[in-house]
């Protein structure tokens, strides 16, 4: 019931900001180039206060506009910057016979693994665009076979359901859109979220949540490192710890998600003041 729920949430967070970077474009094409639009909130607000003869709203419509924008790009540019250093110093501490091995234990396809020497264990699953999970030998070395397993099917989870792309999204408009502080209400949620559909979707595979389990107690002994704070990726031992081992002993166990009052009505009135002064 709580994931249909959550899931309706994220589609509407997508939407909504559709609709918002949709009007921004449309507004951005009538100021630069003069391209008039049958319907455009910004425009309409825009002319309606220069007749009210109110011209704060001038720079103030196009200063939201160019740090929304701007701060996609930064975002963007970022993550690309990152993610490039991330790929060469996975590349330079791979180990190729290991990576190898699981890839075909696992029957997963030739980029969505990569094995690395690291002697603390580390699982997770990074890449926007291209997905991989990422095993450190400290972790095959730490667990036996079965959690191993577990800890496999939970990573094979975020790289079906892409939810590293998810996560950048949500944490780009978290940034850009800072006005609606839903999004960054969302984002949280969905990383909490993920976590623990993932372990569902292990304890599924596996028949068992005594692996899971206990391949998740030892990780907590030995946190790995993170790749970084600004890569989008989905760890295995990171996130809402206590909550996760709740749901692995009782899976039947709701999830409230608790939606926040005073951030549902910031969000709700900026969106109407960008749509209703029409």
């Amino acid at each position: 019931m709580w994931e249909t729920r959550f899931k309706w949430m994220l589609y509407a967070s997508f939407a909504t900001a559709s609709f918002i970077f949709l009007q921004m474009a449309f507004f951005s094409l009538h100021v630069l180039f003069g391209i008039r639009l049958s319907f455009n909130v910004f425009k309409i607000c825009f002319e309606l206060f220069h007749m009210l003869r109110a011209p704060w709203v001038f720079y103030t419509i196009h200063l939201l506009v160019i740090y929304t924008f701007g701060s996609c790009l930064w975002v963007i540019v970022r993550q690309m910057l990152v993610s490039v250093r991330s790929a060469k110093r996975l590349v330079r501490f791979q180990d190729k016979q290991l990576t190898r091995l699981y890839t075909g234990k696992y029957h997963l396809r030739g980029h969505e693994l990569i094995v690395i020497r690291e002697r603390t264990p580390v699982a997770l699953t990074l890449g926007v665009l291209r997905p991989q999970i990422v095993l450190s030998t400290g972790l095959i070395d730490m667990l036996d076979p079965s959690e191993l397993e577990a800890v496999m099917e939970h990573e094979r989870f975020h790289l079906m359901q892409r939810d590293p792309l998810a996560i950048f999204l949500l944490s780009m408009l978290s940034i850009s859109m800072w006005y609606i502080p839903m999004f960054r209400w969302v984002r949280d949620k969905y990383k909490i979220i993920i976590e623990i559909m993932a372990d569902r979707f292990a304890m599924s595979i596996t028949c068992s949540a005594q692996d899971l389990g206990s391949a998740l107690l030892k990780m907590l002994k030995q946190q790995g490192r993170a790749p970084g704070p600004n890569v989008s990726y989905a760890s295995f031992a990171e996130t809402s710890i206590n909550l996760r081992i709740l749901h692995i002993l009782e899976p039947a166990t709701p999830l409230t998600l608790g939606i926040p009052l005073m951030r549902t009505l910031v969000s709700v009135v900026t969106l109407l003041i960008l749509v209703t002064l029409t």
